[in-house]
């Protein structure tokens, strides 16, 4: 390489020798030049001394508050060895739902990122990340070599993200104060407690404005959950099913409740009513797929912690598009991890079950250790898993999954999974009556296995009660139709069962007339043709 070369910042360097130089010599170049690597780091961000300042701070203080929070589980653990403190710390932990000093913190440090723009150099962090990828291919282990950078790097790369992120899905000034810092390294995020703080605001708000639940029959006939006797109930169509779907459920399916809803609350009032009807089992520790936006501030996070346990997605760019540059690609990886763990064959959920989370890691990038471990496996399963690994890419796709995730996961991936895909509410109309938006029917092969359950659910009267951020007394109508098991015939002709699925969630009867917008598709496939 010459000396001419050497002497270029590092940026200039890497344009001129990304393509015309040997691999060999370029990360001989990185390892002699720690300097200049250490220099590049360094100029992320830009000369904003406040930002900085104030950044700084956050940290220590962060470092503070955690050390806090340490001292504060030791007198928990203390207090938890007396039988008359038990019980109270065990109420405040619940209560509080692991919120700590650090978490407040780093809820005040998220405001630099909501409420201004972005001071790092972009540019820059994209061609450090090329020069860490082709090192990183090429067998250089960046961490090993240059540990204080790269925790530098990723620390201002996390801090780009952020402000993209509230860039995108804080649009009112009020969403950007309760702004809270997305985990771009998460993927799953778990149910509230029922002794939560924002479970028991909920429940409240849903005693008070829920005057009556109102289940209906695929014949149209009405049973209130409030006037009617209890024992009328059970011949019910709605606990008829209810009760069909435990038996599949303990029988080791999964099951999709596949709906759609026409209120901010919808999604929580389906789980809520499904176990208010006596089915805790089937949706207490249910599972939610929901879009990043859900996570953006301190409600609406909580609010979606309150339908099920969190599987980040990326709305679909037909329906939501993201417009921040850089940013959805980077959501895609927690989207693509989210989708690897749910499409998991019966072997590899079997798999996750048995194994630690470094033990699973390693036998994901090598098949012979996967060989030694799955030794307990029948030979097709194991072979059904192989080729599950080399057609989604899941080595890679797997290689940032989280130690929570992964145990988190191994609590609940044979639970209910609560699906809405519209992916927000649908239109509720001038003369009361509800149509579903445009659904990318891609859901069902995203998602869902053969052997699954979908059980299509229509429930209304969430829009009744939450208009804007009034909320009026209203009545909830709910009705739901048989269980389809999933076929590969489903899956390969998803773009069609997709919508019937919706088809049939439009056509069940309720306390408020659903409408499947067939003009919506014809119009697309029209659009396609001509493209």
């Amino acid at each position: 390489m010459s000396p001419e070369l050497n002497r270029l910042p590092l940026l200039e360097w890497w344009d001129s020798v990304k393509e015309k130089t040997n691999p060999e010599e370029i990360l001989h170049f990185l390892k002699q030049n720690r300097d200049k690597l250490e220099a590049s780091f360094s100029r992320i961000e830009e000369k904003r001394r406040l930002y900085s300042l104030f950044n700084k701070l956050f940290s220590l203080f962060s470092m503070l508050a955690e050390a806090a929070d340490h001292f504060s589980e030791s007198i928990q653990r203390f207090l938890m060895r007396s039988p008359g403190f038990r019980e109270g710390v065990v109420r405040a932990r619940e209560w509080k739902n692991h919120l700590n000093f650090k978490e407040l913190i780093e809820f005040l440090r998220t405001k630099l990122y909501s409420l201004r723009l972005p001071p790092q150099n972009e540019k820059a962090i994209r061609v450090l990340e090329e020069i860490m990828e082709f090192g990183s291919r090429h067998g250089m282990d960046f961490q090993k070599h240059f540990p204080e950078a790269c925790q530098k790097f990723w620390e201002k790369k996390n801090q780009l993200l952020q402000h993209k992120f509230f860039q995108e899905f804080t649009k009112s000034r009020l969403e950007q104060l309760l702004a809270v810092q997305f985990p771009f390294d998460r993927s799953i995020f778990p149910v509230l407690p029922d002794t939560a703080f924002w479970h028991k605001f909920f429940e409240f708000l849903e005693r008070k404005m829920v005057i009556d639940i109102i289940l209906v029959d695929r014949d149209n006939r009405r049973f209130s959950l409030k006037h009617n006797d209890p024992h009328v109930f059970e011949s019910t169509d709605v606990i008829k099913i209810l009760r069909q779907v435990s038996g599949i459920k303990n029988k080791g399916h999964r099951v999709f409740f596949i709906g759609h809803h026409e209120g901010y609350l919808g999604p929580y009032f389906v789980r809520s009513v499904i176990r208010k009807l006596g089915f805790d089992n089937l949706t207490k520790n249910c599972n939610t797929i929901v879009g990043p936006r859900m996570l953006s501030n301190v409600v609406l996070r909580n609010g979606a912690a309150n339908v099920g346990n969190l599987f980040i997605t990326v709305p679909s760019q037909k329906t939501t598009s993201i417009k921040t540059t850089g940013l959805a690609p980077e959501l895609k990886k927690a989207a693509r991890r989210t989708q690897c763990l749910i499409k998991f064959p019966d072997a590899g959920l079997y798999l996750i079950k048995k194994l630690k989370f470094d033990v699973f890691k390693k036998a994901l990038q090598d098949m012979d250790f996967l060989d030694k471990n799955t030794a307990f496996m029948d030979f097709e399963g194991k072979e059904v898993l192989k080729a599950f690994i080399r057609n989604n890419q899941v080595s890679q796709v797997m290689m940032d999954l989280q130690e929570k995730d992964y145990t988190l996961f191994k609590q609940m991936m044979r639970e209910c999974f609560l699906m809405f895909p519209e992916g927000s509410r649908s239109v509720v109309n001038p003369d009361g009556s509800i149509s579903i938006k445009y659904v990318n029917p891609m859901y069902l092969k995203a998602y869902m296995r053969t052997g699954d359950y979908i059980v299509p659910v229509n429930l209304v009267g969430g829009s009744d009660i939450t208009r804007g951020w009034r909320l009026r007394p209203a009545k909830l109508g709910i009705s739901l139709d048989e269980p389809v098991e999933v076929t590969q015939e489903m899956i390969d002709n998803y773009e069609t069962e997709g919508l019937n699925v919706m088809r049939r969630i439009a056509a069940l009867p309720n306390i408020k007339k659903v409408r499947f917008q067939e003009d919506l598709y014809v119009n697309q496939r029209a659009a396609s043709n001509e493209e």
